[in-house]
């Protein structure tokens, strides 16, 4: 009798830490103060994938003697039409969804349509309208590339535009000095009236964004390491997905700033050796900048590099796994954490755009960037019809 009490006692036993393993590895969701907090697991639910591709269109604009740019960004359409563009040499250059050539769209100047250098200048497709948008000003050209409206921005009290959102309202990043330091806004502005007016906030922090020597007028910030504000608007969704990279937590508000969930999930920010420190700052011993850097580099690295958008209301957080490493996490429409993504060994994902059939990247062809793009394969819940 001894015996069989001994192995019903061990069956429970089993069958209790059973249960509390299944729950670990499930996600919880626990309500503070009227908001859901999304508490993942620290595996994916769906496990690592491994992207299969197929490249689908390539783009070497410099092949064109029109193209005078010494770096791009890219905007895309839904039907496939890319303007690549220089954000400080107001230069912006547009193709088919086959690449072929249809000319430059921008005018360096202050007349209608014409945007100046070094202010920032930034290409949006918007309901069959391409959109280009300064500090100064905003424009509206047809597909053809012909202006139908501008609207000069009278006042920068709401900070730099980092987002078109619709015919008349963008996100911004506005700063301001306080006693505690320089406080950081995501705010979302309109400005179709003849004054423009904040109309919702995403998130503030007040952080020592700069590493600072004033005495010898000195100071850096870096990506891996030091306070930064990420975020992304998603128009599947209309939501805005934002957090501070020193924690692994994600806030998602819906456009009026109304907090609708909140993402996080174990993890341990990564303590840096010398050598990574080395490493990851591309320390020059010669350099007496390059050394007091690496004397005021910070010991720990940040939590988060970068927040994109994918399709279907699913969201890609850049974890932080190392120095000058990441790992991209998936999460589904919930705030569910599914799937960790990977791209094949040739091809870099650290700043892609993400498209409903893949993503568009640039890759150096003799040390000059090419425009690519990559069919997603095997992973049609969020990629693909």
């Amino acid at each position: 009798m001894k015996k069989i009490y001994t192995t019903i006692a061990l069956i429970l036993l089993l069958i209790l830490v059973g249960c509390k393993g299944e729950k670990k590895d499930q996600v919880q969701i626990n309500v503070i103060d009227g908001i859901r907090h999304i508490m993942n697991p620290q595996a994916p639910l769906k496990g690592t994938i491994l992207l299969e591709v197929e490249k689908t269109l390539e783009i070497n604009p410099y092949e064109h003697e029109e193209v005078g740019m010494r770096f791009f960004y890219s905007a895309r359409d839904k039907d496939g039409e890319i303007t690549l563009f220089d954000s400080n040499n107001a230069e912006a250059h547009r193709f088919n969804e086959n690449g072929e050539y249809l000319g430059n769209l921008i005018r360096i100047g202050q007349g209608p349509g014409e945007f100046q250098k070094f202010h920032g200048l930034q290409i949006y497709f918007l309901n069959n309208m391409i959109w280009a948008t300064s500090t100064i000003k905003i424009a509206k050209f047809d597909k053809e590339g012909n202006l139908i409206d501008e609207k000069k921005l009278l006042s920068r009290a709401f900070g730099y535009i980092m987002t078109l959102v619709d015919e008349n309202r963008y996100i911004a990043r506005k700063s301001e000095w306080t006693d505690q330091g320089q406080l950081r806004e995501i705010i979302l502005v309109n400005f179709s009236g003849e004054e423009s007016r904040m109309e919702a906030k995403y998130f503030n922090a007040t952080e020592e964004w700069l590493i600072e020597d004033r005495e010898n007028r000195r100071a850096f910030n870096d990506l891996w390491a030091t306070p930064s504000i990420k975020y992304d608007y998603n128009p599947y969704t209309q939501t805005i997905a934002v957090g501070l990279n020193k924690e692994y937590k994600i806030t998602v508000k819906d456009l009026q700033g109304n907090t609708l969930y909140i993402i996080e999930r174990p993890y341990q920010r990564v303590n840096l050796s010398l050598e990574e420190k080395k490493k990851i700052t591309d320390w020059k011993p010669d350099s007496d900048f390059h050394k007091w850097k690496l004397s005021m580099y910070p010991d720990t690295l940040a939590a988060i590099k970068d927040i994109k958008t994918l399709p279907k209301g699913y969201l890609a957080v850049y974890r932080i796994s190392g120095a000058g490493n990441f790992e991209i996490d998936v999460y589904d429409p919930e705030g569910k954490y599914v799937y960790i993504i990977k791209a094949p060994e040739d091809i870099s994902l650290e700043r892609p755009a993400f498209y409903e059939f893949g993503f568009g990247i640039q890759e150096e062809r003799d040390e000059m960037p090419v425009y690519l793009e990559y069919r997603i394969k095997n992973l049609p819940e969020i990629f693909g019809n």
